[in-house]
């Protein structure tokens, strides 16, 4: 008779994380929404190209900001990456063009890069919690998005 294998029980910093992944994917899902599918650099978008949702200030330097619909735009896999599945160093994508894509989105999206750049001043605690309310907001703004 095989043994039973015990799962392990996750750490609070695990369940976070848990958490906080499942809500940038609902705000990614959300962005794109909002956005039309479309690329907002060229304005080309589904079915011609890939749409990707990108971090306008990055996830890993501001997780508070991970799951912010405010904080993603919805650009097409060219200028994102640059090819696509993967980064290229040859022509303009976000990537690998930071000083660029700054100054992109300083011109073309004002407001909501000052917005964004206030924010990311700010300290919060990140907690199950805080990902927990932030994925009931998440899921009330898709809701009033498919009525």
């Amino acid at each position: 008779m095989p043994k039973l294998v015990k799962k392990k029980k996750l750490t609070d910093q695990q369940l976070t994380e848990k958490m906080r992944k499942k809500c940038v994917a609902l705000a990614k899902i959300i962005s794109k929404t909002q956005e039309d599918y479309k690329c907002q650099y060229c304005g080309v978008g589904k079915p011609q190209r890939q749409i990707h949702a990108h971090h306008i200030f990055h996830e890993g330097m501001y997780k508070s900001m991970s799951a912010d619909v405010d904080n993603l735009i919805s650009l097409c896999a060219t200028h994102h990456q640059g090819g696509t599945w993967m980064r290229s160093s040859t022509g303009f994508n976000f990537h690998n063009s930071p000083r660029e894509s700054t100054e992109w989105l300083m011109e073309n999206r004002t407001e909501q890069y000052n917005i964004l750049k206030e924010r990311s001043k700010k300290f919060v605690k990140l907690h199950i919690i805080f990902w927990e309310n932030k994925f009931k907001e998440l899921k009330e703004l898709e809701a009033n998005l498919l009525k």
